[in-house]
């Protein structure tokens, strides 16, 4: 059973079919990319747990699995706990999808990390800021991809901020937390069959400058020295030890500042998304993960086996100018390079497309990977150069 087949799963469904399983697939969307895999299909909220619970049971399955979603693998977690299955664990689905559970877990092992507040208030909120100082950040304590997340740098626009928070929060709280000047880094990483996890790869973001923090370039590896990576790779393993995770992905992000000071920002217990551990971990690595994650899932015993490669790699997002959009050029050209893993548009002619506020409101993205920091320079500039989006009335 695979919860969720939106096009960032449909590589997970395409596995498990491959490998000659019959698939049950649930997405709210009945026309989701995934459908065309599925032997058996259900239009489904991932959080519908008590539907997904009877789907299960009626069908019988043998193992559930999601990933790159925070609904999609916490019901995976539920619903094979319940029903006695292989899972990553309840106790880590439960407190790496709550942010304010998962600071206090690590404040316990000494994990650095912003001063932060849970705040159910708009009261509490204010408090908060004239106890850690301006600017910080507002953001809802379950969500994912930059949906409600705001820097506030004047008190005038807490409430704003406040609201935008709470109504992208399912459990109605939101977070205060100190801003942190840095760079932006995220480690991937994957528990093996005797529970050890591993470091996959670190990379460094840049970020849409504005108040809306939102990715526009991902470069693996992380421009760090090797000290500094060194010092992020081992407090990831501890923040991975304190929260308990003893399998499955790990996808957590850091703000390293210019004392070299790593602080933690989040982890979840699932890969990370836009096509990140569908297609750039298993790239990097050198291993099938999803088939290794599947048979895991199964029950069956299959030993986790890493190749990694030499590689530089860049998730860039297309972040194009405001209008109406006439007609997109140089796809299939941009797909024909020589060093372009994937590319994808997330908008079409006839849209009305804005600055991004959130990750769901890029405007597309590609995979590259290139020998050198310098070859991928020049593919990403081929890349953008390439792609041409014409408008309506321009």
């Amino acid at each position: 059973m695979v919860i969720g087949g939106n096009w960032e799963q449909e590589i997970l469904a395409e596995t498990a079919k491959s490998m000659g399983l019959r698939l049950l697939l649930t997405d709210p969307d009945e026309n989701c990319a995934a459908k065309k895999h599925a032997d058996i299909f259900y239009r489904v909220e991932p959080r519908d747990l008590t539907r997904l619970l009877t789907l299960a049971k009626k069908h019988s399955v043998a193992g559930v699995i999601a990933d790159e979603c925070d609904y999609s693998h916490y019901a995976a977690v539920v619903i094979a706990h319940h029903l006695g299955l292989p899972s990553d664990g309840l106790a880590a689905a439960q407190v790496t999808t709550n942010k304010a559970w998962m600071r206090e877990m690590v404040r316990e092992a000494a994990v650095m990390q912003p001063r932060f507040f849970a705040c159910n208030t708009l009261e509490q909120s204010l408090k908060a800021v004239n106890l850690i100082g301006l600017p910080v950040i507002v953001k809802p304590v379950d969500n994912r991809g930059a949906f409600g997340v705001s820097i506030v740098r004047t008190n005038a626009e807490l409430e704003t901020a406040f609201l935008e928070a709470l109504m992208n929060a399912h459990s109605r709280q939101v977070i205060v937390e100190a801003f942190v000047e840095g760079t932006h880094i995220t480690v991937d990483g994957i528990c093996d069959e005797a529970g050890c996890h591993h470091n996959l790869a670190m990379a460094s973001k840049k970020i849409l400058p504005g108040e809306k923090p939102v990715i526009t370039d991902v470069v693996y590896p992380a421009r760090l020295s090797e000290e500094l990576t060194r010092h992020v790779y081992d407090v990831n393993q501890k923040v991975v030890a304190a929260l308990g995770i003893h399998a499955g992905f790990t996808h957590s992000e850091y703000i390293v500042d210019d004392k070299g000071r790593c602080f933690l920002v989040e982890t979840a217990n699932r890969g990370g998304g836009v096509l990140t551990s569908a297609k750039i971990l298993p790239f990097l690595a050198g291993a099938d993960l999803y088939q290794y994650l599947i048979r895991r899932a199964l029950g069956e015993t299959h030993k986790l086996v890493l190749s990694p490669v030499d590689r530089q790699v860049l998730l860039t997002f297309f972040v194009f100018e405001n209008g109406v959009i006439d007609s997109i050029k140089g796809f299939d050209a941009v797909h024909a390079l020589d060093g372009v893993l994937h590319v994808q548009l997330l908008v079409s002619a006839g849209q009305t497309i804005n600055r991004p506020k959130n990750g769901a409101q890029r405007h597309g993205f590609a995979i590259l990977s290139a020998e050198s920091a310098a070859e991928l320079e020049q593919l990403q500039a081929s890349v953008r150069s390439t792609l041409q989006v014409h408008y309506a009335n321009k």
